[in-house]
């Protein structure tokens, strides 16, 4: 192993947690993230990897699958923009429908380019302790960021930012804080994992670190979603251990209903007043719920996707039946005559940021049923190697019922875990993740 790569796996690390790059101003959406300008990079190592093995190596079941869904939204997409011109729709607000439709796939390949990319280097470095070294180096800049924002809000770090506006929540190096749960789950529970490796006092030590990096964010972010996600977890978490035939599991249980009970007890009242405020004053809560409407609607009447480029001209189709629908919904509900639909309705005349506040639901729109089994197939996937570590299976629950909150496009630290969990507990789904894991067991056996 070269001495470089684990300090390349830390940029690595730390590009991918970088979601507000302020190359978004010059190019668009897709430069919010750094890992763009490494598309070069990984297309070298690609045609490195073709000239070596003579043919596209797909090792992982999460390969195959995410090029499986590139291949059926590209006809897709082609398919729906055709078929709009010939209705003599050729564009949406300042964009050409063919050439969106292309953009937004760059998506989808740079995600599959960065999951191979992950587990390319994953398979250079043999030696745990290294790979455990990076994500201890990446979480500690974490906390260290938190702490910077803590003393500096409502500017802190603002000319790493893509806006200089004032902030005044823990963001870290995202847009907004919102975004930045799946972060904190994601690196502080691979870190736990790969305690393991470590012996005695310095293994109570790293987990400890770790549960005091995701309590610090807990206890200061703001994010009403992230609170709602990891109630949802701790649920799904006692439902998986309540087989009591094992001592393991009734210890797990009793712990996941005292994080329930302190949850409730500390978190509660702050989240119901946080939405009741949001309902009120502000607009939200009525786009992620109208736009995921759109995008249920389209798939309604389109039940295979309109692909990656067409849909912008459901969203304005569809965005008036949405709002009826939500005004019904909260006036019965919450007894709101009349709803903040501005930001909504805004989508009627503008492509700017047009999406479904939503990852899966945004994803579900582009492809339709093909999307759901895409979906579907790497949660099953996942969920049965992630069985073998409780600490990597509540990440990964964390992580699913995120898709529902968060855009996916640049999240990568969703793809990071996992690439990891595919290539790490893959059983020997191929032959680099099988001895890989052999390796790091003769190491850690040496040490």
């Amino acid at each position: 192993m070269s001495r470089g790569l684990p300090l390349y796996l830390v940029l690595l690390l730390v590009l991918t947690v970088y979601q507000d790059f302020p190359l978004v101003n010059v190019i668009g959406e897709i430069g919010r993230s750094p890992v763009i300008l490494l598309f070069p990079l990984f297309v070298f190592c690609e045609v490195a990897m073709l000239a070596k093995h003579k043919k596209v190596m797909l090792g992982t079941k999460l390969q195959q699958y995410m090029l499986a869904i590139i291949v059926y939204l590209s006809f897709v997409s082609v398919a729906y923009v055709l078929y709009q011109f010939l209705q003599g729709s050729y564009g949406f607000g300042s964009e050409n429908l063919l050439g969106k439709s292309f953009k937004v796939l760059i998506y989808f390949v740079l995600i599959l380019l960065y999951i191979r990319h992950m587990q390319l280097v994953f398979s250079k470095i043999r030696n745990p302790k290294a790979l455990y070294g990076c994500f201890f180096a990446v979480v500690t800049l974490l906390a260290a960021i938190m702490a910077l924002e803590l003393m500096s809000i409502p500017h802190a770090l603002s000319s790493l930012h893509a806006g200089g506006h004032p902030y005044w929540r823990v963001r870290l190096l995202t847009s907004e804080s919102s975004t930045t749960g799946s972060i904190i789950v994601v690196y502080a529970s691979i870190l736990v994992y790969l305690s393991r490796y470590l012996s005695g006092f310095a293994k109570t030590l790293s987990i400890a670190y770790a549960a005091g990096f995701f309590l610090f964010y807990l206890f200061v972010t703001g994010s009403k979603g992230f609170l709602i996600v990891m109630l949802l977890t701790l649920v799904v978490t006692m439902v998986k251990f309540l087989d009591f035939r094992k001592k393991k599991n009734f210890v797990l249980v009793v712990a996941v209903a005292g994080a329930m009970y302190m949850f409730v007890m500390y978190f509660s009242a702050g989240l119901v007043s946080s939405f009741s405020n949001d309902i009120e004053n502000y607009t939200s809560s009525y786009t992620r719920m109208g736009t995921i409407l759109i995008a249920l609607t389209t798939v309604l009447h389109n039940p295979f996707g309109v692909g990656t480029g067409a849909y912008l001209l459901y969203f304005d189709k569809y965005v008036n039946d949405a709002i009826g629908v939500m005004s019904h919904f909260y006036y019965n509900v919450f007894g709101i005559s009349q709803i903040n639909a501005g930001e909504l309705l805004t989508y009627s005349n503008s492509d700017e940021n047009l999406g479904v506040k939503s990852g899966f639901f945004q994803w579900v729109m582009f492809g339709g049923v093909f999307s759901v089994a895409f979906f579907y197939m790497v949660a099953r996937d996942l969920i049965v190697k992630a069985k073998i570590s409780s600490i990597l299976f509540l990440a990964l629950v964390f992580i699913l019922f995120s898709l529902l909150f968060v855009a996916l496009e640049i999240k990568y630290e969703v793809w990071l875990l996992f690439a990891f969990i595919s290539f790490y507990l893959g059983r020997g789904e191929t032959k680099e993740s099988h001895a890989q894991r052999v390796a790091f067991h003769e190491n850690t056996h040496r040490v």
